[in-house]
């Protein structure tokens, strides 16, 4: 019956997904640094805002995407600006498209034009202004965590690092523009309430899936609790970078099922998150987690 219902509500969200014309004006980039760490500098996808803004091309950038029902001003961006301006000197461009992304199916039909609308501010970037792709990452939180796909695959140069956090499920077995290993030099994949709101088979290079990636045990059945900790882990995975905090280490498993039951028993070889650009890597791993934070065991 729970398959049944499931199925149906991935349908459902298929066919019930619809957006408008989402335009440049309709996506800020909130640019954050060091400097303004919490009043953010609005920039379009123009020569002239880029031209007057505080970006500093000399800098790494960490664009962040978050999901339907937020905005910039949301849990998300406070908890992953906050840990990547802490841990580096970095610019933070913080995707607001919330005028496209107020209910879900609504996000799920704009999702292609807001990536494209991201690529095209970095294209700016890197065609006027010589920016290197190179020192991109793009994190994007459900919706965004496909997002950030659609955008990578659209930008001229090669990101050589996406993180998803517990990427959306319903709507997307079989979009056309639905996450995968393809999208960048290394996707990496946090699974936190995989199966209900999360996408439940793996979708990048190196898909973890902590506590089982379904239910996180601070949450019990409540699944929008489990889909935060998504993000709670990220920045901690980032602020440990300089607080030398445990780290978030995966054991790898042999298949998407096993790591939903929790029976993996390989190798511990790979960890979640940080600010290290990977550059290699692949397969299932899980990994758990203390109840309280800090949460990372190592």
């Amino acid at each position: 019956m729970y398959g049944l219902a499931k199925c149906v509500l991935i349908l459902s969200a298929a066919f019930a997904a619809s957006g408008f014309n989402l335009g440049a004006m309709d996506v800020i980039f909130h640019l954050f640094t060091r400097m303004n760490p919490q009043i953010s500098q609005p920039l379009y996808p123009s020569v002239i805002s880029i031209m007057t803004s505080s970006f500093q091309l000399s800098r790494p950038t960490v664009i962040t995407v978050h999901s339907n029902g937020e905005t910039v001003a949301g849990n998300y961006n406070a908890f992953v600006i906050n840990a990547h301006l802490q841990a580096e000197d970095v610019n933070i461009l913080a995707v607001d498209w919330s005028p496209g992304a107020g209910m879900y199916t609504e996000g799920l039909g704009n999702a292609p034009q807001c990536g494209q609308i991201i690529a095209d501010f970095v294209n700016i970037l890197t065609q006027q202004f010589g920016y290197n792709a190179g020192l991109i990452r793009i994190v994007g939180v459900g919706l965004g965590g496909h997002i950030a796909g659609i955008a990578a695959r659209a930008i001229t140069g090669n990101i050589p690092h996406i993180i998803a956090l517990d990427p959306s499920l319903h709507g997307w077995t079989h979009h056309p523009n639905k996450l995968g290993p393809d999208a960048a030099g290394i996707v990496e994949v946090l699974h936190t309430n995989a199966g209900t709101w999360g996408y439940d088979n793996s979708l990048g290079d190196l898909d973890f899936y902590a506590n089982g990636g379904a239910q996180q045990i601070a949450c019990g059945e409540d699944d929008s609790c489990s889909h935060v900790y998504s993000y709670i882990y990220y920045a901690e995975s980032v602020t440990r970078e300089v607080n030398g905090g445990n780290r978030f280490v995966g054991t790898a498993c042999e298949s998407v099922e096993q790591a939903l039951a929790l029976q993996c028993s390989g190798s511990r070889d790979a960890i979640f998150g940080g600010l290290e650009v990977k550059t290699s890597g692949s397969g299932n791993y899980t990994f758990l987690t203390n109840m309280v934070p800090p949460f990372a065991r190592d």
